[in-house]
């Protein structure tokens, strides 16, 4: 079994973070497409690009929610019926995010872990931390930030291509 985890401090505060996660419209900018709520047992989609085997549509569930502390998803989608946890603490200069996905099992569900671990730079490194401070920008100066999320290909690394060629050969 696999498994992906991710730890990132960011100069912000606990709920700006918080915020990012659970707010379904910035959680669309920096991630997917959704219909989440931040409410314990709602069952919602996160939508994207298909892939071989995967129709682009990743199923949750809220598992667990603790204000401002956890969210823990279900997350199922091709080959993938993963877990992810979301932690924040309160650190020195802003709040530490953990997230964790496990529970990847099988060659093909091995392969996705390796192409969103590959993701997660871009997603962890970059995305989220625009939102993070356009949130911060927009309660100073009342300017609105994008609503568009961006691009797949934006998101792309050389290793993700790689393994979407591997799972096209081994769904074929």
């Amino acid at each position: 079994m696999s498994s992906i985890r991710v730890e990132r401090t960011y100069p912000h505060p606990r709920g700006t973070v918080w915020r990012a996660l659970t707010d379904s419209e910035l959680l669309a900018r920096w991630l997917m497409p959704n219909d989440f709520e931040p409410r314990l047992g709602h069952r919602f989609t996160f939508q994207t690009e298909p892939a071989p085997g995967f129709d682009g549509v990743v199923h949750c569930e809220v598992k667990e929610i603790t204000d401002q502390q956890s969210l823990v998803l279900s997350w199922r989608g091709g080959p993938v019926d993963t877990i992810v946890r979301f932690t924040l603490e309160d650190v020195e200069g802003g709040t530490r995010m953990v997230m964790e996905q496990s529970g990847f099992q099988g060659v093909k569900a091995w392969l996705v872990s390796r192409m969103l671990k590959a993701g997660c730079r871009t997603i962890y490194g970059k995305r989220l931390p625009q939102v993070l401070a356009e949130i911060d920008r927009s309660s100073t100066d009342a300017s609105e930030p994008s609503s568009t999320p961006p691009s797949e290909e934006a998101c792309m690394t050389p290793g993700q291509g790689v393994i979407k060629a591997l799972l096209r050969i081994i769904n074929k």
